[in-house]
């Protein structure tokens, strides 16, 4: 219906909206709340929250759409199997994130079982291959064709510098670099102590500069900045 030029929405509507934008406020463990009490809307918008995040995540670390997208609809299905037992005073980003990243871990397995082992490890350094999102090393601008050229290459051998990480390595760095969790959160979501979380960052953010120097790639100081920001390195 419209008035004076100004279309006005039923109070159905409004009252809908308003509910939905509460819904979508709500925290995580909220939601699961509301749903274990009967609201699948609850769920849906967890869903709505997290399956581009973990779709992304699955995709970096197994390179291939589809089996992304069968890890993110697998994971929420794990979810929702034991949603009697999810603990909700822990906070339910890491679990989430734990359960489709061990996912990852079985799909990868069953194309490279030599190569997968347990995420968990930190004494099997040689295990798994994936890939992050480099753009973060690249400026945001839009730079002459020659440049371009210059920075789609980097891409390339940084992702190939990722890909050659140790699996937990490489987990750690999309945890922190790609996904934003705090230290807290990636010890959460690997079931790792937060001491090792930082040590492994800082020997993944070692092999990568060390492996980018070698292939005489330099990281430009951006991506520098990035990795060494947290140490106070300059």
């Amino acid at each position: 219906m419209w008035a004076g030029g100004v279309k006005l929405f039923p109070r159905s509507f409004v009252i809908y909206k308003e509910t939905a934008d509460h819904v979508m406020s709500l925290t995580d463990e909220a939601l699961l709340n509301q749903y274990k009490a009967g609201d699948e809307r609850a769920f849906r918008t967890l869903i709505e929250r997290y399956s581009a995040p973990i779709h992304n995540l699955a995709f970096r670390f197994l390179r291939d759409p589809m089996e992304a997208e069968n890890v993110t609809q697998e994971t929420f299905l794990r979810v929702v199997s034991v949603i009697d037992r999810i603990h909700l005073d822990s906070p339910f980003k890491p679990y989430l994130f734990r359960v489709a990243l061990n996912l990852c871990r079985d799909f990868a397995r069953k194309k490279h079982p030599v190569l997968f082992t347990d995420l968990n490890s930190a004494t099997r350094p040689d295990d798994g291959a994936g890939t992050a999102d480099a753009s973060e090393a690249i400026a945001d601008e839009s730079p002459p064709p020659w440049e371009r050229l210059e920075q789609e290459e980097l891409c390339v051998h940084l992702n190939a510098a990722i890909d050659a990480l140790p699996l937990v390595y490489k987990a750690v760095i999309t945890l922190r670099f790609t996904e934003e969790f705090s230290y807290e959160e990636i010890a959460q979501t690997l079931d790792l102590p937060l001491n090792t979380v930082r040590t492994h960052l800082r020997r993944a953010k070692q092999q990568l500069r060390l492996r980018l120097e070698k292939e005489s790639t330099p990281l430009p100081s951006q991506g520098y900045a990035r990795l060494n920001a947290e140490r106070g390195v300059r």
